[in-house]
């Protein structure tokens, strides 16, 4: 296949991050913007787009980004464009610009940001994180920098320091990449940024399963770390000196709860003021007046993992399509989600990166005819264990649905939804899942391709997350190197299709649909900001503004 576009060098590129507060933001708030001050927002961080309140390593922040960025910060973020992402912008970050030959960025940082405890932040900070992150013994971190010219050498264990990370003086960092990379400033907007003073101080193999998470967890962002309750909740309380302004309300608590249907009891008996709501509950809840639903893409494509290494009977394409042609995903889309979802041919789910990749049609005659051709016979296999971190009964029907439409061409799994903490344990840590129903984030831009499937993303050691199963296809890398060098746009979305192509034929991941997704927002909350893709990535939600007119 042929690569979409040439290499474009790169002109110096400059670009501020203006955005302070979120004037132009406030139609997305819950109602008119109000001027009252304190109050504690109680909410359920629950749902598909969320883990748990004993899941608190952030550099596995998976999805509890929204959860997150309440406490730390990030180089860059994105701003909300109604109900889905704008513009990349500046978090920490207040300039970026790239060299001439597109390999060397200049990123200059924010003045007076201090962390939690008053030490300043400084770009040591961000080298520390990357390099951490980066670090296999450290244990947690899901991202890749491969592309940073000495991150490779940290994941193999053969250095501990990246060259290609430089820090110029405290406010000013200097990143090169290996190949010209237009969408560094994206991929670095996916990480969170630690504090090497004091995270800094435990040995790194240490750092994964550290108490620092839940007893100090300091950040730069608008709330401070306060009291954990195991299973129960986590409190934080207002950072006065948080680089923005004061926040208005005077702290956050995150409760846990068994399930949605229990948060969304809890939120009707006004006991919390925020929740997932699955799609089968929005009509009662919106005629209930008790909040505003805030609807929108989820961000997140809903797929199936199989474990090529636990089950090699699935591990060749003309299998995995086989058992994507047998599910009727569009009844599944008609019927249970009430039509609040879209069928895609591969992890994007914007339509400018798909192209015009042909999807599997619902065939189970062709869906045999292919089993056969590849020589399987699934009933063969016994039965297969199917998990999932998802607990609502919306889910619940859809993998009874598949569980159903797989049994019809001899495929017999059971179902066996997790805690979400559990199943993070088994599906990244342990490499144990036979089978899996996820949400895999498809991003703002189409470089979280690179983060799921780019063959380099894949760690040499333990960990099984995103591309651990070691997918590797050379035609997909290639394509993938190109797009992050391709700085014109249009371009760049013309090799993700061609990339797009591949995924549907390969299927690493069996990519269903993505969701429509609803949250619910108590009346008593002003300037709420929220897209509903809670995990699907990084936005600027302008927390620091948000008030509550009952405590």
């Amino acid at each position: 296949m042929r690569i979409g576009s040439r290499i474009r060098r790169a002109t110096a590129v400059t670009l501020s991050a203006a955005l302070m507060l979120p004037v132009a933001l406030a139609s997305t708030g819950a109602v008119s913007a109000q001027d009252d001050s304190g109050g504690t927002f109680v909410a359920a961080w629950i749902g598909p787009c969320c883990l748990d309140v004993d899941t608190n390593n952030a550099l596995a922040a998976g999805g509890d980004y929204h959860w997150w960025n309440k406490i730390y910060g990030r180089l860059f973020t994105y701003a909300v464009d109604v109900d889905r992402y704008g513009a990349l912008t500046g978090d920490l970050a207040t300039e970026w610009n790239v060299s001439e030959d597109g390999l060397t960025w200049t990123i200059k940082l924010r003045e007076g940001v201090t962390w939690h405890d008053g030490t300043p932040f400084t770009a040591n900070d961000v080298k520390f994180t990357l390099e951490l992150c980066s670090n296999p013994t450290a244990g947690g971190c899901v991202w890749s920098f491969t592309p940073i010219v000495g991150i490779p050498e940290i994941q193999a264990g053969t250095a501990t320091e990246a060259s290609g990370v430089v820090v110029v003086d405290d406010l000013t960092l200097e990143i090169t990449t290996a190949a010209p990379n237009s969408l560094l400033p994206d991929l670095l907007s996916e990480i969170f940024i630690l504090p090497k003073h004091s995270l800094g101080e435990i040995p790194v193999d240490q750092i994964g399963a550290s108490d620092w998470w839940t007893t100090q967890a300091i950040g730069t962002g608008p709330f401070k770390w306060s009291v954990y309750t195991p299973g129960q909740s986590i409190e934080l309380v207002r950072f006065d000196d948080y680089w923005r302004g004061a926040p208005k309300l005077d702290g956050i608590i995150r409760r846990q709860f068994q399930d949605i249907s229990a948060a969304i009891i809890a939120f009707e008996a006004g006991e919390i003021d925020m929740t997932y709501v699955t799609a089968d509950e929005v009509g009662r809840l919106t005629d209930s007046g008790a909040g505003t639903i805030f609807a929108g893409p989820s961000g997140v494509n809903n797929f199936i993992s199989v474990n090529p290494i636990l089950n090699p009977e699935l591990a060749d394409p003309i299998v995995k399509q086989a058992l994507l042609q047998a599910i009727d995903r569009q009844a599944i889309v008609d019927n249970i989600y009430g039509g609040a979802a879209e069928l895609v041919p591969c992890l994007y789910g914007r339509k400018n990166l798909q192209g015009d990749t042909p999807m599997w049609d619902y065939d189970p005659d062709a869906a045999k005819a292919k089993l056969a051709e590849a020589g399987v016979d699934l009933s063969a296999m016994g039965e297969i264990t199917w998990d999932t971190y998802y607990n609502d009964a919306l889910s619940a029907n859809v993998m009874t649905a598949i569980q159903a439409n797989w049994a019809e061409i001899g495929l017999t799994v059971k179902l066996n939804p997790m805690e979400p903490s559990a199943w993070t344990q088994k599906w990244y840590d342990d490499g144990g899942s036979s089978m899996s129903l996820a949400g895999g984030a498809n991003g703002p831009t189409g470089n979280r391709a690179y983060q799921y499937f780019h063959s380099s993303a894949a760690w040499p050691t333990g960990n099984n997350g995103f591309n651990g199963y070691a997918y590797s296809n050379p035609e997909l890398d290639a394509l993938l190197d190109a797009a992050t060098a391709e700085f014109d746009p249009a371009a760049q979305d013309l090799v993700y299709q061609q990339a797009c192509a591949i995924l549907a034929n390969d299927l690493p991941w069996i990519n269903l649909w993505q969701s429509v997704r609803y949250h619910i927002v108590s009346n008593d909350m002003q300037n709420v900001i929220l897209i509903p893709a809670a995990g699907g990535g990084t936005y600027y939600d302008a927390v620091e503004t948000w008030t509550k007119t009952s405590s």
